[in-house]
């Protein structure tokens, strides 16, 4: 039986990830007592289920992917209103039984709302390095050009089409690669190419304690041409208890846009230093940052530097578009706001801003954190010379974790807008937009 029977080969499957209900509340994203069109208080639940499967084909090979379902989808959404055979209308909400597995648009591709495959890549470990290839998470640093995306409370991700290989020489790392950021037109006719193109090489050293890197990507495109060069300088460094992070950016361009702006030039920068200490049940930490901001928009030299959406700092502020207000007409389309006076959103740009933060553990399964962020811009326009402070923004949260692989995240916090926000006066909507805002979130959390 031996001499005659075949081999079989079999792959190792292994999944990790999360699950995540989140419940958030604010009360006045308006920012306004005072304005006609001030929202109010909204709040809402919403859903993310991560699932990262991981297909072991040998000691050499695997294939990874994530997949997203019901990614940021409210709780009762998609009620299913069955439509009733006899006279042909949808049911009354009074009779609903329940939620859809998806949406009802006409175009039957709302589905795609509740399952996205967000990456799917495979690794080769030869004898020279790691080759990687497909649609992978990019992740640098501290975060602050690129950010994989992949804690409980990041909503993005950075996420590239490339082709990517890392070898080693003792401490030292190297890594180059190919990225196609956007394909264009497949058949070009004889006209010039528009691809948006990318190609990466990083350094980096390495040891238990200590990391300095150099991270340099030169991206280009043809049609219309354009170029631009993004550099970012990383150190770390453990000191006992204590941890030290510091990233600094810096992007340089210059050409014509898709969008029909021509002839521009791009100079912007951004800086991350961040430190924490743990000593027994103490936590401490403080972090600085700044982005460089424009004084004048209207020109063709852009300055404004822009900070990885999934750098998080605190519950409200650069996390919520502010100020919200009231639309004229209430639809499905505008969801009940109008973001025509807002002037900041999600992610942070023309900034200084400092975060210091303290913790402690209560318990082995219960920890407290209170954190206070103060923030301005860099540049403003002359016009707005006395409104550079965004504001601050004081913050409280416990974390339960009464055993391994599930946790709860209380926060509250209260933002107290500046003169950046204060003495705003839109055209159209008016202003007043000087009052404290309230937020909270409630987070559970099962990863696996």
């Amino acid at each position: 039986m031996l001499m005659f029977s075949t081999p079989a080969d079999a792959a190792e499957v292994d999944f990790s990830g999360h699950y995540r209900a989140r419940a958030l509340y604010y009360d006045n994203l308006s920012l306004s007592d005072t304005n006609p069109n001030a929202l109010g208080a909204t709040s809402f639940i919403d859903h993310r289920l991560r699932l990262m499967p991981a297909i072991h084909a040998s000691s050499r090979v695997g294939v990874f992917a994530q997949v997203d379902m019901l990614p940021t989808t409210v709780f009762g959404d998609s009620p299913n209103t069955w439509v009733n055979p006899v006279d042909g209308q949808a049911i009354a909400l009074a009779y609903a039984d329940g939620v859809s597995p998806y949406g009802d648009a006409d175009d039957g591709t709302s589905y795609l709302q509740n399952i996205q495959v967000t990456r799917a890549y495979a690794d080769v470990y030869t004898d020279y390095g790691r080759l990687r290839f497909g649609r992978m998470p990019v992740d640098w640093g501290v975060g602050l050009l690129f950010n994989d995306g992949l804690d409980a409370t990041d909503e993005y991700g950075d996420t590239g089409d490339r082709v990517q290989f890392t070898t080693r020489a003792g401490p030292v790392y190297v890594m180059g690669a190919y990225e196609l950021i956007h394909e264009g037109l497949l058949e070009t006719s004889g006209e010039a190419d528009d691809q948006m193109q990318a190609t990466d090489l990083a350094v980096a050293w390495q040891t238990e304690t200590m990391a300095l890197g150099l991270y340099n990507r030169y991206r280009f495109q043809r049609n219309p041409g354009f170029r631009a060069y993004n550099g970012s300088l990383w150190g770390h460094i453990e000191l006992g208890p204590a941890n030290v992070d510091a990233e600094f950016v810096g992007v340089f361009g210059r050409g014509d846009l898709d969008t029909g702006v021509n002839d521009i030039q791009v100079i912007a920068g951004g800086l991350v230093l961040d430190g924490t200490i743990d000593v027994d049940k103490i936590h401490g930490g403080l972090q600085f940052g700044l982005g460089t901001g424009d004084t004048d928009p209207t020109d063709n030299v852009l300055r404004d530097f822009q900070f990885d959406r999934d750098h998080n700092v605190a519950l409200m502020m650069f996390e919520e578009p502010m100020p919200i207000l009231a639309p004229g007409v209430v639809n499905e389309a505008n969801a009940g706001r109008d973001y025509d006076a807002v002037r900041t959103g999600d992610g942070m740009s023309n900034v200084l801003y400092i975060r210091p933060e303290v913790g402690y553990q209560l318990r082995p399964d219960l920890a407290a954190k209170a954190s206070y962020i103060a923030a301005r811009a860099l540049q403003v326009e002359e016009t707005e010379t006395g409104n550079r402070g965004y504001g601050m923004e004081v913050d409280l949260g416990l974390t339960y974790t009464p055993f391994e692989h599930f946790s709860a995240e209380a926060m509250g916090g209260v933002f107290l807008p500046g003169p950046y926000y204060e003495n705003y006066e839109h055209d159209e909507l008016g202003g007043g937009f000087d009052a404290a805002t309230f937020g909270g979130r409630l987070m559970l959390t099962a990863d696996f």
